[in-house]
């Protein structure tokens, strides 16, 4: 008799690369496979899905690699993700195999070999693929896009991710319909350059058509039934145009909070960056969006500030900050500026020093505060819908994370006076 055998899989960065982690568990489920949590039990096989966006994260990599190790050390270990597809190797030092996470039929027929498991072949993770539907989950990530052709300067991502590809809006649909009508109250439309979705440059073009853009597809969403919310996971400020707003304006699931990516409000820094877009043409796209989202702090934008890009004299980083102010942002990532070897920008001359980068992150970080504990202070005195994803704790429609005192069921939409606010969070009672 076949000993049914434990996978423990961690996932580190984006929500797509959360996507890709979660249809492979589905994968390995369905294979037989019995899923324990990472780092709490010594798993027969370790699956670490790897981020590569700063060199932190590749050490803490690294570091969950040689944890697994320690729990089990006749584990399997196994290496998929955006560091293994940059390094570009079969093998990387500690673990036993080395693959595509979108591509795992390899990694199921070694499993296959080594612990004699029954698999079904020809398993192949397209990008539609959506994470595996669970009964009552309150929020599920949807990737509908990946990879980028945008070649930022100081980004791995495009050479990591690959050409564009999206789903099409009836597999979309499909998926969306499919979760509803198994309980989830908010689908989060997730790709690594959404707002090109519906380019595909692995398909012929034939395959698509002309409304399979990001307006089409949340035009479509639309007429989904039992679908309360629907957000959008992030966005460039070239995609909030005329199409996207009617779109927006035409579904009412469509959450007010935006993640509009910025990067620096310095339009010389922004240039060095590749970024095609200018402070002007994302001040417009905010603009727009609150106009179409009136009411003191009912829209809520978040954004990703880079400090110490190279070339950021004082006076750049001095206009970053305030243009950063000035949108008023509900919460502000800082990321100090981390050389990624393959890049453009990591031979660029004029490298800040680790000193001021770190000064400079402080500041940004303190200005973000600042913002984020205004932004809160609005939403005292509302009535405001949550999304409970624990008893006592979900979030708004703007995105604002609300607990209350007394529990409520999970995977509820109540409605909920907000009271007050601590440093991050709202507090609030049931109505």
């Amino acid at each position: 008799m076949i000993t049914q055998r434990t996978f423990a899989l961690i996932t580190l960065g984006c929500k797509v690369n959360q996507c890709d982690g979660d249809t492979l568990a589905a994968r390995l489920l369905e294979t037989g496979y019995a899923q324990v949590p990472f780092g709490k039990h010594a798993a027969d096989i370790f699956l670490i899905n790897t981020c590569t966006v700063t060199h932190t994260v590749d050490k803490k990599c690294m570091q969950l690699l040689r944890r697994a190790r320690r729990l089990n050390p006749a584990a399997f270990v196994a290496i998929c993700g955006c560091l293994a597809r940059k390094k570009n190797i079969p093998h990387i030092e500690g673990a036993d195999y080395v693959f595509d996470t979108r591509q795992p039929q390899g990694l199921l027929d070694i499993l296959n070999a080594r612990f004699a498991t029954d698999l079904p072949h020809d398993l192949h993770v397209k990008v539609g693929d959506a994470a595996p539907i669970v009964q009552n989950k309150t929020r599920v990530f949807l990737k509908v896009q990946d990879g980028c052709d945008r070649f930022c300067a100081y980004c791995i991502v495009p050479y990591v991710r690959g050409a564009l590809s999206s789903v099409t809006i009836n597999e979309a649909a499909a998926s969306v319909a499919a979760h509803a009508t198994q309980g989830a109250k908010e689908i989060v439309l997730t790709g690594i350059q959404l707002a090109a979705y519906g380019h595909n440059e692995e398909e012929a073009l034939g395959n698509r058509t002309e409304i399979e853009t990001l307006p089409g597809l949340i035009r479509r969403l639309a007429h989904i039934p039992n679908v309360p919310r629907l957000r959008l996971s992030s966005l460039e400020p070239n995609a909030v145009d005329d199409d996207f707003l009617d779109a927006a304006a035409g579904n009412p699931a469509l959450c007010a909070h935006f993640h509009l990516s910025l990067q620096s409000g310095c339009d010389a820094t922004l240039m060095r960056m590749n970024r095609r877009y200018t402070t002007d043409v994302y001040a417009q796209a905010v603009y727009a969006l609150r106009k179409l989202y009136p009411g003191e702090g009912s829209l809520s934008l978040t954004t990703d500030i880079i400090v110490g890009f190279p070339g950021e004299t004082e006076h750049d980083h001095a206009q970053s900050m305030a243009f950063v102010r000035k949108m008023g942002f509900a919460r502000v990532h800082v990321f100090p500026y981390s050389p990624r070897a393959g890049t453009a920008a990591a031979d660029f001359a004029d490298q800040v020093s680790p000193v001021i980068k770190k000064a400079r992150a402080a500041q940004m970080l303190a200005l973000a505060a600042t913002l984020q504990q205004d932004f809160l202070a609005k939403q005292v005195g509302t009535t405001a819908e949550v999304l409970f994803e624990t008893p006592t704790a979900g979030h708004t429609r703007n995105y604002c994370t609300v607990h209350i005192p007394h529990p409520i069921t999970p995977n509820t939409l109540a409605q909920v006076k907000i009271t007050g606010f601590d440093r991050e969070a709202l507090i609030g009672e049931l109505i």
